[in-house]
């Protein structure tokens, strides 16, 4: 696994690990997540919300809503 102790979550509960870019080399957002000079493109911030939503609505749809 790619981050911290997330593989070891997923031994415990079911999860799901999305990477979303955030690089913009037009805005010179182009530094890696842990670089002292990282900084995000806030204009994806609405694609991010919205992935995680739906992964939320589907989850609680199929796990909490009888048929």
């Amino acid at each position: 696994m790619v981050l911290e102790d997330f593989a070891f979550y997923t031994k415990k509960v079911s999860s799901l690990f999305i990477f979303i870019g955030t690089r913009n080399e037009e805005k010179s957002l182009v530094f890696p997540i842990h670089h002292p000079r990282f900084n995000m493109d806030g204009d994806v911030l609405w694609l991010e919300s919205a992935i995680h939503s739906i992964v939320a609505y589907r989850y609680l749809e199929k796990n909490f809503v009888k048929s």
